[in-house]
């Protein structure tokens, strides 16, 4: 029997709530691009991704649309889709511009710095109002906070899935100083 074909999935949306008694939901976009779902035909709902087609899409208050689907035609059918994250293939994701990355492209990622410390891997992406900041999950089990800023990010690998980095001074300085009482408890008196 052949290898059913994986597919990767891009969470787009996240269906928060039912708007009026027609089926419609309220979505929460998770996307840089505002009409995003105007130009899809259809999205893929829950862990299952179950491919339903849309009907209609209209923005709504903020970062969030009001969005139609196929067969979803009351309240009661609606709720069943409440809490579930809409998915698009990895694939029909929009091209994006030079030196910028989706989030799940940079999950992951190994962190390692100009002069070749390992830092760890990236855990988590806290979105702020001006730029991201990568969470590192350092080896002694911490965490590391990078700003996603040029001035610290030098070069993003991701066939090698490496992040390569030039700390601002005093960025790592908590990292250097665990290492340090480390390596100390590490040496026996007397050596």
């Amino acid at each position: 029997m052949p290898k059913q074909i994986e597919t990767e999935w891009a969470t787009i949306g996240k269906v928060v709530a039912l708007f009026g008694i027609r089926g419609e939901l309220k979505v929460l976009l998770l996307t840089d691009i505002p009409n995003r779902f105007a130009g899809l035909g259809a999205v893929y709902a829950g862990p299952d991704h179950i491919r339903r087609l849309i009907q209609s899409v209209r923005p709504y208050k903020g970062e969030m649309i009001v969005l139609k689907l196929e067969g979803i035609d009351d309240a009661n059918t609606a709720e069943s889709l409440r809490d579930q994250n809409l998915a698009i293939p990895v694939s029909e994701l929009a091209q994006l511009p030079p030196d910028s990355y989706y989030q799940h492209d940079i999950l992951g990622l190994m962190v390692i710095t100009l002069d070749g410390q390992k830092l760890g891997s990236i855990v988590d992406i806290i979105v702020t109002g001006s730029n991201d900041v990568y969470v590192i999950k350092v080896p002694n089990g911490s965490q590391v906070l990078i700003p996603a800023i040029k001035d610290v990010i030098k070069q993003v690998d991701l066939i090698r899935r490496t992040m390569y980095i030039d700390p601002l001074p005093g960025l790592l300085d908590n990292v250097a100083e665990e290492t340090r009482e480390e390596e100390e408890e590490s040496v026996e008196p007397g050596e």
